[in-house]
């Protein structure tokens, strides 16, 4: 007994990573564990292999079956993790960990209403939850059930009111739900200051700002940037901006950026085709239209329109048509193709 507990106190530290942050109530049999010089010394061990140990002395330990289920969940072994879960549950039902774990895995197999019901049990055992009122939050603000999100969210800042996530979440309802892009900010940017490296905050910044016009919205996707350099999606969204600012050159440089770290991108070879259909080069445009269709030769009716434009604009019938009629094979009745087809006729 004495032994499994010294194990379970080493390898606590190395799964503190997997914490869900939901406090427990008095009632839970789920014992919290501090960590301690003793626990920073066993980084490199075998976590799952030491709760092994652990569970076979005691099959019935609450805090290894939960480090054990988080582990198998993190490993995407579903099954595993239900299987300590229901171990679990049949010792404590009502753990809050264990609850929001489970919805977790429940929202995995589109069970949405099951985790909805685990994670509003966990809110009603736990006052001082986290995690489940959280994910009640996003749950609800992604059905558009926006006066059930935000209970849930302003009851996490009460609980915490250094909650960035929290804050980040309640912007994107107040956007949705009350149309008020300027509070919406407010909390977004709370969001930031919070948490510095928050990627999606500072993304929803650039976005929300990029779609007024303002000029601060590349700042905050330089800001991710200065975090992560290798984001074709920033880089794609910084070419759409500066676009609709017409500094084009900034435009075609932040596409090529990203088409370099994605060369799989088409949407950004496609936006540099028409950044020189614009310009009149139209044989870079038709150069970048086929590197759409490489990238995306599916569903890509757009490029093959531009492309045979292209060709059109340069005189070569044959290749415009083609391509016209390769655009209305994947978009029937598309008609900037029908149009296009019908100029070659005259």
């Amino acid at each position: 007994m004495k032994k499994a507990l010294t194990l379970l106190g080493l390898v606590i530290f190395a799964l503190a990573c997997t914490n869900t942050g939901t406090v427990a109530s008095e009632d839970s049999k789920l014992s919290k564990t501090s960590d301690s010089n003793e626990t920073k010394n066993i980084s490199k061990v075998n976590p799952e292999d030491s709760l092994n140990i652990i569970l076979k002395a005691e099959p019935n330990n609450v805090r290894a079956l939960l480090m054990r289920a988080r582990i198998y969940y993190n490993q995407s072994d579903q099954r595993q993790a239900i299987f300590d879960l229901q171990r679990l549950k049949e010792i404590d039902s009502l753990n809050p960990e264990m609850l929001v774990l489970m919805g977790d895995i429940q929202m995995l197999k589109n069970q949405s209403r099951a985790a909805k019901n685990s994670w509003e049990l966990c809110a009603k055992v736990d006052p001082s939850a986290i995690d489940c009122r959280l994910k009640l939050g996003q749950m609800y603000a992604s059905i558009n059930e926006h006066e059930k999100a935000l209970r849930y969210l302003d009851e996490v800042l009460k609980i915490d009111e250094y909650n960035a996530p929290a804050y980040f979440y309640k912007g994107i309802v107040i956007r949705n739900f009350k149309q008020d892009t300027a509070l919406a900010l407010n909390y977004f940017q709370k969001a930031i200051e919070l948490k510095q490296d928050y990627f999606e905050a500072l993304d929803m910044m650039g976005v929300s700002l990029a779609a007024m016009g303002d000029t601060l919205a590349p700042y905050y996707y330089k800001r991710i940037l200065d975090i992560d350099q290798n984001r074709p999606d920033i880089y794609y969204k910084l070419g759409v901006y500066y676009r609709s600012q017409n500094e084009i050159n900034k435009a075609i440089e932040a596409y090529t950026k990203a088409t370099q770290i994605d060369p799989k991108m088409s949407d950004s070879y496609y936006n540099l085709g028409v950044i020189f259909i614009d310009l009149k080069e139209y044989g870079d445009a038709r150069n970048y239209f086929s590197q759409a269709l490489k990238a995306q030769p599916r569903n890509n009716y757009k490029a093959f329109y531009g492309r045979a434009f292209s060709f059109e604009m340069m005189g070569d019938v044959l290749n415009a048509e083609k391509d016209y009629r390769k655009s209305l094979e994947q978009l029937p009745m598309y008609k900037p193709a029908m149009e296009g087809l019908a100029r070659l006729k005259k």
